[in-house]
């Protein structure tokens, strides 16, 4: 299957693209620092640029054939429906829903997949599904954490899923249902991710384009109530700090006093942080020429550090603040990649159903 990729941003959900099998042969992102990682990591598939601006000539022009695409998959942006921003929907000048509607109607791809936060639900949801089915796709949605599939954090994220009528195979719904159902699928992710918690200890912050700010000194640390700031992950991992030899000296934190010792050093490390996000370390070091191979999950915020994990703070960085903002905009590429895989088994399906 042949991929194109809208709002592409580091690659997240291209990842999980071709761990289902499937190619991408052009992406179209526009942030400066994303698209060097994307040239780095990805040198021979072409980056298109603006979704506004794609239409098929164009994509013909960069060697992608009309009626070669079967996936249109993207994460357009959140920020009109993230609980972080000012939640203004479709009159923020970011909702780029009806570009990525207008692709799809040009291209007609088979599949479609739209990943955003869970707040377009309540925003935006029944106007997406509404414009792809007018479009003559069947539809449906997903909600689940990234801790759904192992992740130390939540990171709860809604996929839309479409696939075009006249080859629907099997024909049956993908998911259907209200507003109030699928608000109720919210409220069973959350409870996942809540027994996954209980059982297995403390989730970290779910990672932001912010996490490069992060306070600098004790006191930044250190609520005014005499509490630990550790809702936020560049103050969280400060008081989980990597082993040092150099620490027998002075406790990290004196738990029973409710402050911290002398050695909080450094800042969040985008290498952990790449390791917590599912990705190769080194993937957004434009510098680093071979990422090592994602090692597994982190250990969860207040336990040991796993030995293969990379520091949780370093002193030096290069790019760290660029790095960290792309992380946080990125997508967990193992909490996508079911949905690709599902897609790749339903077309090989198809094909086999094809030749009986």
């Amino acid at each position: 299957m042949k991929a194109l990729s809208l709002f592409s941003g580091i690659g997240g959900l291209d990842i999980a693209c071709e761990m289902a099998g499937m190619e991408v042969v052009a992406f179209s992102e526009i942030e400066p620092y994303a698209c060097e990682i994307l040239k780095r990591r990805w040198p021979n598939v072409p980056n298109v640029g603006d979704v506004r601006n794609i239409t098929r000539d164009l994509l013909e022009n960069v060697g992608v054939k009309q009626g070669e695409i079967d996936i249109v998959f993207g994460g357009f942006p959140c920020q009109p429906f993230s609980v972080a921003g000012k939640r203004r929907g479709k009159s923020d000048d970011r909702f780029l829903w009806p570009e990525f509607s207008r692709i799809v109607r040009e291209i007609s791809p088979v599949w479609i997949v739209a990943e955003n936060v869970s707040g377009l639900i309540n925003l935006a949801l029944d106007d997406v599904l509404s414009d792809l089915e007018s479009e003559n796709y069947e539809t449906g949605t997903f909600v689940y954490p990234a801790s759904a599939v192992g992740a130390p954090h939540k990171r709860e994220r809604l996929f839309v899923v479409g696939i075009r009528k006249d080859v629907a195979y099997p024909r049956c719904p993908l998911r259907q249902g209200t507003v109030e159902q699928r608000a109720h699928t919210v409220e069973e992710s959350k409870e996942l991710a809540n027994i996954t918690e209980r059982s297995s200890g403390t989730l970290w912050p779910t990672p932001t384009c912010r996490d490069y700010k992060g306070a600098n000194s004790e006191s930044g640390l250190m609520r005014s109530d005499g509490k630990m700031c550790t809702d936020q992950l560049p103050n969280a991992v400060k008081f989980w700090l990597t082993p040092r030899k150099f620490m027998y000296k002075d406790s990290i934190i004196d738990r029973n006093k409710s402050n911290l010792g002398e050695k909080v050093g450094g800042q969040l490390n985008p290498d952990w942080v790449e390791c917590l996000m599912g990705f190769p370390v080194g993937w957004t070091d434009i510098d680093c020429e071979e990422p090592l191979p994602w090692p597994g999950w982190p250990a969860l915020m207040g336990q040991p550090q796993y030995d293969y994990e990379p520091p949780r703070v370093a002193t030096k960085s290069r790019n760290r603040t660029k790095r960290l903002k792309c992380l946080g905009n990125a997508v967990v590429p193992q909490q996508a990649y079911p949905i690709f895989q599902i897609i790749a088994d339903i077309h090989r399906a198809s094909l086999l159903f094809k030749e009986c």
